[in-house]
Formats: C-alpha cells, sequence, structure tokens
C-alpha cells in the first residue's frame, strides 16, 4: 500500500504521445500509445523523497523488447525554487532499461535505488518523471518511492 500523490497531469502538453487511464480487473493503469516520450508532472506538489531509497514502477507492452529497443525513465528535481526550468538549480537523470529488464507480453517491475540515478543529486522537489524509448505502447502502474 501506498499513498497518492498528486499528479497534475500523465500526459503534458510538451510531450508526443497519447495516454488513457486504463482499467485492469480493479486495477488503475495507465495506457501509452504512439509514445516517443511522455511528460508526467506532478509541478503543483512537487514530492520530497529526501528519506526514500528507491524508485518503482510496473510496465507492461505487447511490443517488441529485444535490442535494440530500450524503454527509458528520467527524473527531474525542480530545485529549492520549484519550478522546471528556472534558477538553474534543477538536476536530472534518465535510466536506460533494455532486453534484460524489459519482457514483451509480462509486466516488469523497474525497482531501483534512487542512486542509480547518478546526475539526480537532489531529491526534495521532484516534479517530473519522463518516459521514452521504444516500446511505443505501454502501460504503467505502481509508481512510487520508498525506503
Amino acid at each position: 500500500a501506498y499513498t497518492d500523490v498528486t499528479v497534475d497531469t500523465w500526459s503534458a502538453v510538451w510531450d508526443v504521445a497519447d495516454v488513457e487511464d486504463f482499467v485492469i480487473g480493479s486495477d488503475n493503469t495507465k495506457k501509452y500509445t504512439n509514445l516517443v516520450f511522455a511528460g508526467i508532472e506532478f509541478t503543483s506538489a512537487p514530492i520530497d523523497a529526501t528519506t526514500m531509497t528507491h524508485f518503482r514502477m510496473d510496465v507492461w507492452t505487447p511490443d517488441p523488447t529485444s535490442s535494440p529497443a530500450v524503454f527509458k525513465v528520467k527524473l527531474v528535481d525542480a530545485g529549492a525554487d520549484g519550478v522546471v526550468g528556472t534558477g538553474g538549480d534543477d538536476v536530472e537523470h534518465e535510466l536506460v532499461f533494455d532486453e534484460t529488464v524489459m519482457n514483451t507480453g509480462s509486466w516488469v517491475s523497474i525497482d531501483v535505488p534512487l542512486s542509480s540515478f547518478t546526475n539526480l543529486t537532489t531529491t526534495g522537489h521532484l516534479a517530473q518523471m519522463i518516459i521514452s524509448g521504444n516500446p511505443n505502447t505501454v502501460w504503467v502502474d505502481n509508481v512510487y518511492f520508498y525506503k
């Protein structure tokens, strides 16, 4: 169990993706199609993950996941000013998941230490998550930080 946080959008106006709410059984998920990159923003209430140690999300795709296909996750900390793109205090890092993690037709859990996001030197004002790559159709569920 985890506490829901405020997500302003699961598909920012600047992204290149289509998203829809998709229910599997009684589980609410997000289905991305035509995914080039999708901006998930929580800028109105940035997440303070300073006491968290890990990032997790579940992903499913019907698309091929063998090389050269990769799925990417970028986290962006807006810095002390709390606004992405201003103040010069933003930090970000993107992780790349290949066929050793991704699996066509099966749910996979991306469960990594936050320290894996090496350039994400601060986590007190997380404001964006950007998913990208190829596969172009993915379902996303259970996105959270934990310790």
